[in-house]
């Protein structure tokens, strides 16, 4: 199992070196107004703009995304919130504190790439968290045979 994350977390940080960043904090696509202070990738970029879409008029914490959208972009339910998985890359003013004031759990760290848990309730939050310079939201796999 160890040697599988440390396999994920490999090519993570290859992604994250990789992947075309933003050239602007808030983002001026034609579909989202989420304001972000650091970069995302693609993938998250659309996932924000669809979750934005389908929860527009509803309640955050009483939320809960469609069986469409928890298959495009693997989200899953912990402890009866919704969640979604991804990478930070930090920067030195990082502090994990506030990451765990809205309920995102850390895990695997290697270098300054980190592995978090965020909830859906509090992505708009952690969108604007000052210590983060980079996120990235994974991607569903499939094991072939």
């Amino acid at each position: 199992m160890k040697y599988i994350s440390i396999i994920i977390l490999s090519v993570a940080i290859i992604a994250c070196s990789a992947t075309k960043k933003s050239s602007s904090k808030k983002e001026e696509t034609e579909q989202s107004s989420v304001e972000n202070k650091f970069d995302l990738s693609l993938h998250t970029k659309l996932f924000l703009i669809a979750l934005e879409k389908e929860r527009a008029g509803k309640s955050t914490e009483d939320f809960v995304p469609s069986d469409k959208l928890i298959n495009a972009y693997d989200i899953k339910k912990l402890n009866d919130t919704y969640i979604i998985n991804g990478f930070i890359k930090i920067k030195d003013s990082y502090q994990e504190k506030e990451l765990t004031q809205l309920n995102i759990k850390t895990g695997s760290a290697v270098s300054n790439i980190v592995t978090v848990i965020v909830p859906l309730e509090s992505i708009n939050s952690f969108l604007l968290i000052s210590g983060i310079d980079y996120f990235e939201i994974g991607e569903k796999v499939e094991l072939k045979n």
